[in-house]
């Protein structure tokens, strides 16, 4: 569903919905899109609907010389756009959407972003998709209740930011929900490489209580508990031998809940739901999937928030350079030392 704050874009839905590749008002309808900057919002659409392509060829041909330009021009200007907006945002997610493997998710959280009303920009690549990113990946089938995810937009939202939840939250598909908009600058890290550790429940089924309790007391009293996990072993497919003991940090009960943590490096996707399981043994494994939750994923420090120096100046000088080169009259430019005038072009 497109950005329904985009007239054009609603416009452009329209006219795929009613299968008129030769509207007449198509030509106002793609200099509106030029004008909004969302010709490749409309390219993306347009893949999407799966068209007749004996019908619509001509169409996509038209397009997509204009998008080709488009991205040229945003490649060109996207580190000194005056008006492109970061936003963190924190959110929860819950059957159905935590069934999702994180490439759904990603897509879920998108069309919910646009459908709000959020300009959102896309990325750099060579085929271009919403430039939004996911924090540390959570396993398909575990609800979370403090995600996070980096937006990027094409322009700051209309609303303050502290209505966004709600507003994105009412039009949300079931299970997933919208807690927290923060802005952060565009040379941030991206918040998938701030994320260090997360923070697990798994409550157990009150029938199976007291076994549970028994293995994770036995688990906690081994120096090491050892399983064959499946992965590659100089270079060829196989199982390694994993030690848990370190890997689930500060497991305790509260009441039928069992709470732990556990540490996330970059390039990590453990599972930790499967760790649990195989401490549980047969018979007990089986029930952790349907009661496990990452209750909240902790950041670190953004170092490049914190040398903020090396970056601001630079992007600063970039967006005089662009100025300087795309003056159309001669620019003159003082020395202070002298106060003799220097005359550009």
């Amino acid at each position: 569903m497109p950005d329904p704050g985009s007239p054009s874009l609603l416009a452009w839905q329209r006219l795929l919905a009613g299968g008129d590749s030769e509207a007449a008002e198509l030509e106002p309808i793609l200099a509106e899109l030029e004008r909004e900057r969302r010709l490749e919002h409309a390219w993306m659409l347009l893949k999407q609907a799966r068209l007749d392509p004996g019908r619509w060829g001509g169409l996509q041909a038209r397009l997509k010389a204009r998008v080709d330009q488009a991205r040229a021009r945003r490649m060109q200007q996207w580190q000194t756009d005056p008006y492109r907006r970061t936003l963190r945002l924190r959110f929860s997610v819950a059957p159905p959407a935590s069934e999702l493997h994180p490439a759904g998710l990603l897509a879920l959280l998108a069309r919910t972003l646009m459908a709000a009303g959020l300009p959102v920009a896309m990325g750099l690549e060579k085929s271009p998709r919403p430039a939004l990113r996911l924090g540390h990946p959570l396993p398909p089938g575990v609800a979370g209740g403090s995600e996070w995810a980096d937006v990027v937009l094409l322009e700051g939202p209309r609303l303050p930011l502290a209505e966004l939840p709600g507003r994105v939250t009412a039009g949300a598909p079931e299970g997933l929900r919208l807690l927290e908009f923060v802005q952060v600058p565009n040379h941030a890290s991206a918040v998938a490489e701030l994320c260090r550790r997360a923070h697990w429940r798994w409550t157990c089924p009150s029938a199976e209580l007291a076994a549970a309790r028994e293995r994770i007391a036995g688990f906690l009293a081994s120096e090491r508990f050892e399983i064959d996990k499946p992965g590659k072993v100089d270079g060829q497919k196989g199982a390694r031998r994993v030690d848990l003991r370190p890997l689930l940090e500060d497991p305790r009960w509260d009441g039928g809940d069992l709470r732990f943590q556990t540490r996330i490096a970059p390039g990590e996707a453990a599972n930790p739901g499967k760790y649990l399981a195989a401490i549980l043994g047969p018979g007990l494994g089986g029930a952790v999937a349907a009661g496990l939750v990452r209750e909240q994923v902790e950041l670190g420090e953004d170092p490049r928030l914190q040398r903020e120096g090396r970056f601001e100046p630079k992007l600063h000088n970039m967006f005089e350079d662009a100025t300087v080169l795309d003056a159309g009259e001669r620019i003159r430019i003082v020395d202070e030392d002298d106060d003799e005038p220097i005359v550009l072009g």
